[in-house]
């Protein structure tokens, strides 16, 4: 027996157990020393303790004796090899350099290349879209989603592995670690582990500098063996060789090379893309926010999270007020961006960030040199928007046509930022228009300026901005002389317009089969039939329906399959000029049910509007208010939270303060009454008698059946009587009855003053 053999055979099935000298020297019974002696082959066990050392090796005595597993050859051995055993894999460390040639090789079998090629493209989408998320919540300048800060991380991950392999490597590192005092026969690969994989199921077997790699399919990955040349008992050669005859299909026939990840710069890229992702995505909550525009010019703006602060980070300017949710940001020109914010009062303002200056210098002062005319389009009779500002004369005006007199929406408070814009602010100093000087723009030559003015509406809502071209006075006076002999149009057939005797009132309307006609005479004079009312059927498809001395607005409902569309009518000049404004747009649910339209003055105005609910479209809800006499709408906010109650009126009275109600469907019962004291920015629930909840439902039910009341609908007034405010409620959606409730505050509570009508 070969006592050296048999010590070395009793150390490597000890170290692939796991086991130490003391811990198998306590299983025995014997000295660590004992063990020592054994394994380096100064001594031989005694023959009473073979059993219990081959029990706890997990091997015979037969195998221990002859210092050796037992073979079972399969294959025939090369030329030249003495004995069955190849190679031996020491118990040792592997290498930096070996691992990377294992991983090498695993990372090139048909399923992996599949598995990096899913990770990549699945790691690139997640990315991709993390990405998308974080630039709209920067572009926006609110905080990022946690969905999106999930797809980033997930997308860094997921590239990582495909890239670096760090999972498949960390399985390769326990499988390779598991090899160490293995022997490499024949026929198959075994290990004092147990473990026996048969050379001819090879999937892969490769040359390195010093060592020879070998891969087996197995999942959840590939399983490896590194057979170093030092650790062979034949040549490498005759390795190769015996490899080669037992998976021909699996021996790679390429040179030898040291093998190269480069994963220190991978993983530096990585490292750097994550940390610019992460950046990108904490930017919006640490309150950074920005754009680009077409040409590339940036916008920096940082936001202070605790005073709402905005700071102009080019120019170092603030924004005049604290902005609250979200910043529009809006590119009048390549080097100018309007940005739209809202304040804790629900205010809208507007900030201009300019990058540039026109001409050979900068400008100083922006509106004078906005004197004169400024159209939208060439046509004389259709000139579109119209900036105007008349010598002499403080006013800006912002016309619809330049040849009417109707200086409605005059401007005399404007604010300049930098040297390009300015914004035209109405009485109560709120933003209107932005005005700001086009890229072409030049008054160098003294005379007549050059170039376009750029025109853009204040609003949260989506805007488009308008260019406006100089209009010189004699371009307008040639314009007029050719326009004077159509100023007087041909007077159209009788039969084409009603008569007197289809108006009842002096100020009145008809509604005839092709379209809308108005008078404000009594018919002996009528107006043309309004665009896209042809086919109303009665004055009922109008309502509500406004006419005062000179002005005139309704509603109408255009459907075209599932798709409606309410459009607002108005005009105030008796008829001559209409303004066709669409309000809202819904799909998919039912017709619009409740409309409500109203204007305090010249200026400010309102529409609600709702459709009717089912289970499975819901409700569509549109609220909207106009400070510049129906020009231009703001969408306010809808009060309630509940979608299957219909929004059946609301009245303002003043800018500020209005009242809403929501009623059920089909029931009768009372209405949900809110009020808002902010513009309708917010909305507050009111207290109403009904309201009370230590009222039973049989009491809230007949809480005014003393008046003979067991329903209300909808709101029809607002009032503040010498500081008592007057809410009106009506019983139904034509009238009928009307009651008064009182109240010291618009918010409640609320109490019954006077019924009027019969039932």
């Amino acid at each position: 027996m070969d006592a050296k053999k048999i010590g070395a055979f009793i150390a490597a099935a000890r170290r692939a157990h796991g086991l130490t000298q003391q811990q198998l020297a306590e299983q025995l019974g014997v000295t660590n020393r004992a063990v020592s002696k054994w394994e380096t082959g100064q001594g031989l066990p005694d023959i009473a303790l073979l059993p219990a050392l081959a029990a706890a090796l997990d091997t015979t005595t037969d195998e221990l004796l002859a210092g050796a597993p037992a073979q079972t050859v399969c294959a025939p051995e090369p030329d030249g090899v003495d004995g069955d055993i190849l190679a031996h894999l020491p118990g040792r460390r592997l290498t930096r350099r070996e691992l990377d040639a294992a991983l090498l090789v695993c990372r090139a079998l048909p399923g992996q290349r599949t598995a990096r090629l899913l990770l990549t493209a699945a790691g690139l989408a997640a990315a991709g879209f993390g990405v998308r998320g974080a630039l709209q919540a920067f572009f926006d300048g609110s905080p990022t989603p946690l969905p999106v800060f999930v797809l980033l991380v997930l997308g860094v991950l997921l590239l990582a592995e495909a890239t670096l392999s760090p999972l498949l490597a960390a399985r390769l590192r326990r499988d390779l670690g598991r090899q160490a005092g293995g022997t490499v026969y024949a026929d198959r690969f075994c290990s004092p582990a147990g473990g026996q994989r048969p050379l001819a199921q090879l999937a892969r077997v490769q040359r390195f500098p010093g060592h020879t790699v070998l891969v087996w399919h197995a999942a959840p990955a590939p399983c490896a063996a590194v057979v170093p040349d030092d650790a062979c008992t034949v040549p490498p050669q005759e390795l190769a060789r015996c490899l080669q005859n037992a998976a021909p299909a699996a021996y790679a026939a390429r040179p030898a090379h040291t093998p190269r990840l480069l994963r220190p710069a991978l993983a530096l890229t990585l490292t750097l893309a994550a940390l610019a992702l992460a950046a990108l995505a904490l930017a919006p909550s640490l309150g950074f926010a920005g754009s680009i525009s077409p040409t590339g010019t940036l916008l920096r703006l940082r936001r202070d999270r605790e005073t709402g602060v905005v700071t102009d980070m080019h120019s170092g300017q603030t924004f005049a007020y604290p902005a609250v949710g979200r910043l529009k940001k809006q590119w009048l020109t390549s080097d100018c961006c309007a940005i739209t914010y809202q304040t804790t009062d629900g205010t809208t303002h507007v900030h201009l960030a300019a990058y540039g200056d026109r001409g050979g210098g900068g400008y100083y002062y922006v509106e004078p040199l906005l004197q004169g005319a400024w159209r939208q389009y060439e046509s004389a009779t259709e000139p579109g928007l119209v900036l105007r500002k008349e010598p002499g004369r403080e006013e800006i005006f912002v016309q619809n046509s330049l040849l009417t007199t109707d200086y409605r929406q005059a401007y005399t408070d404007s604010v300049q930022f930098g040297t390009l814009g300015i914004a035209l602010c109405d009485a109560d100093g709120l933003p209107r228009w932005t005005v700001v000087l086009g890229k072409d723009y030049d008054a160098s030559n003294g005379v007549d300026p050059y170039g376009s003015l750029i025109l853009c509406p204040v609003s949260m809502e989506p805007t488009e901005a308008v260019t406006l071209h100089y209009y010189s006075p004699e371009k307008q006076q040639q314009d007029k002389d050719a326009a004077q002999p159509q100023s007087t149009p041909a007077p159209a057939p009788a039969q084409s317009a009603p008569d007197a005797a289809a108006f009842s009132q002096p100020v009145d309307c008809a509604v005839r089969a092709d379209g809308v006609y108005f008078t404000w005479d009594g018919g002996a004079t009528c107006s043309r039939a309004v665009d896209g009312t042809a086919g109303v059927a009665g004055k009922e498809d109008l309502e509500p329906y406004l006419q005062t001395e000179n002005a005139a607005a309704f509603l109408t409902v255009q459907r075209v399959k599932d798709t409606q569309q309410v459009w607002l009518h108005l005009t105030r000049d008796r008829g001559a000029n209409w303004q066709h404004t669409p309000l809202a747009t819904w799909e998919g649910v039912q017709d619009v049910a409740r409309r409500s339209l109203g204007f305090l003055d010249d200026s400010f105005g309102w529409y609600a509007l709702c459709t009717g609910w089912s289970m499975g479209t819901g409700r569509g809800a549109a609220l909207g208010t106009t400070r510049d006499g129906g020009v231009t709408w703001q969408a306010c906010a809808i009060p309630g939270e509940s979608s299957s109650r219909l929004l059946s009126g609301v009245v303002f009275c003043d800018p500020q303060t209005a009242a809403a109600t929501l009623c059920d469907q089909n029931e009768a019962g009372w209405p949900d009454v809110y009020i808002t004291q902010d513009g309708a920015a917010t909305w507050q629930r009111a207290a109403m008698p009904w309201d009370d909840e230590t009222l039973t439902d049989a009491a809230r039910r007949e809480c005014l059946a003393a008046q003979d009341l067991y329903s209300l609908d909808h709101v029809c007034a607002l009032q503040n009587a010498d500081g008592v405010w007057l809410l009106t409620l009506a019983a139904d959606p034509d009238g009928g009855r009307e009651v008064v409730f009182a109240a010291d505050d618009p918010a409640g509570p609320w109490t019954l003053q006077t019924v009027h009508g019969a039932d």
